[in-house]
C-alpha cells in the first residue's frame, strides 16, 4: 500500500495539468514514499543525464525537484549519473559534461516588461538563444540524446525555436477530445491511453526494444497537455483522431485546427542521436492535485497506471540501453 507524507503547497495552475479561465493557484501534495520496483542496470553502464535548471524549468522552482521526486529516483537507481547544471546549453558547456541525455523540463517564453511610458508593453521571447539551439542540435547529431518536456499553453512556448530545428510541429495549444473530459477544464482533456485504444505504439522503437516484457505499459494517463507531431511513425502516444487544438486570445479560446495525426509523444532518431518529446508536463511527476475534494495523481504514482514503466522504458532507449 501506499503511503503519502502531505506537503500542502500552492502552485500555478500553468505549470501543472489544470486550466481555467483565470489562472488560479492549485493546493498539491507531494508524493514522498511510492518506489516503483524494476530490474536495475546499475554497475552495467556508466550513462550521465544533464538536467537544465538555467532556463524557467520546472527546476528554476523552489519546489521543483520535489514535485519530480520519482523521475529522479528512478533515474539514479537504474545505474545513470544524474547533474544539474545552471549553465548555457551551448557546444561549450555541453562539451564539458558530455552528457548521454539532455532533459529540458518547461520551457515557457520569458516574459518582458517594456516601460512604454503611459503604458506598459508585454513582450514574450524564447529564453533559448540561438547558440544554444544551434549547441543543441549539433548535440544531438553527433550522438546525444534529448528529453523535452512541454505542456499546454503557456508551458511550451519557449521550446519552438528547438522544435523547429528537429522539424517538430508544437500545436501551441490545448489538446481537446470531446470523448476526453478534463477535470474542472472546459478545453483541457484527460486522456487515457491503453494499448487496447490504440493510443500506445507497441510498434514503436521505445517499446520493441525493451528488455523486459514486464516493462509494457498498458495503460498511460496524460493528463492536460498540448499536441505535436512529425513523422506518423514517430509516435509513441497518437492522440485519438479528431483532436482539436485550442489557443488562447484575449478575446478568449479559439479553435485553431483539428487532426488525425496529433500525438502527446513522439520519439526519432536524429543524425546518431534521440530525441523524444512529450507534451504532458506533468506525467511522470509525483503530485497529487486537490481539486473540489477530489485528489488526482499526477501521475507516476498513480495506481492505475503504468507511466513509470513508460519513463523507464524512454531513459533506457535515450540512454541507448535498448
Amino acid at each position: 500500500m501506499k503511503h503519502l507524507l502531505i506537503l500542502i503547497i500552492s502552485i500555478a495552475a500553468s505549470n501543472l495539468c489544470y486550466c481555467q479561465k483565470q489562472e488560479p493557484t492549485v493546493e498539491a501534495e507531494f508524493d514522498t514514499i511510492f518506489n516503483f520496483q524494476f530490474e536495475s542496470l546499475k554497475n552495467k553502464h556508466n550513462k550521465k543525464i544533464l538536467i537544465d535548471e538555467s532556463h524557467n524549468t520546472i527546476y528554476s522552482l523552489p519546489y521543483g525537484k520535489k514535485t519530480a521526486r520519482e523521475m529522479l529516483r528512478i533515474m539514479s537507481e537504474d545505474g545513470f549519473d544524474v547533474q544539474f547544471t545552471d549553465k548555457v546549453l551551448d557546444s561549450i558547456n555541453l562539451n564539458n559534461h558530455k552528457p548521454d541525455i539532455l532533459i529540458l523540463h518547461g520551457m515557457p517564453n520569458d516574459k518582458i516588461i517594456l516601460n512604454s511610458g503611459e503604458k506598459n508593453e508585454i513582450l514574450y521571447k524564447s529564453p533559448l538563444v540561438q547558440n544554444e539551439v544551434v549547441g543543441i542540435g549539433k548535440y544531438v547529431y553527433n550522438g546525444g540524446s534529448l528529453l523535452i518536456f512541454l505542456s499546454h499553453h503557456p508551458g511550451g512556448s519557449g521550446a519552438l525555436p528547438l522544435l523547429e530545428a528537429f522539424n517538430v510541429k508544437f500545436r501551441d495549444g490545448y489538446a481537446n477530445h470531446p470523448k476526453s473530459p478534463g477535470y474542472n477544464c472546459s478545453v483541457c482533456s484527460q486522456f487515457i491511453m491503453t494499448t487496447e485504444n490504440g493510443m500506445i505504439n507497441t510498434n514503436h522503437p521505445i517499446f520493441t526494444s525493451r528488455l523486459s516484457d514486464e516493462l509494457l505499459p498498458k495503460t498511460v494517463k496524460f493528463l492536460c497537455g498540448a499536441a505535436v507531431f512529425r513523422n506518423p511513425e514517430d509516435s509513441v502516444l497518437p492522440l485519438p483522431n479528431n483532436t482539436t487544438n485550442y489557443t488562447r486570445s484575449s478575446e478568449g479560446l479559439n479553435i485553431e485546427e483539428s487532426s488525425d495525426s496529433y500525438s502527446g509523444m513522439i520519439g526519432f532518431e536524429y543524425g546518431k542521436g534521440r530525441v523524444i518529446v512529450a507534451t504532458d508536463q506533468g506525467m511522470f511527476r509525483s503530485l497529487d492535485l486537490l481539486l473540489d475534494g477530489e485528489k488526482i495523481p499526477v501521475t507516476i504514482h498513480d495506481p492505475d497506471c503504468d507511466n513509470a514503466e513508460l519513463f523507464l522504458n524512454c531513459i533506457r532507449w535515450l540512454g541507448k540501453l535498448q
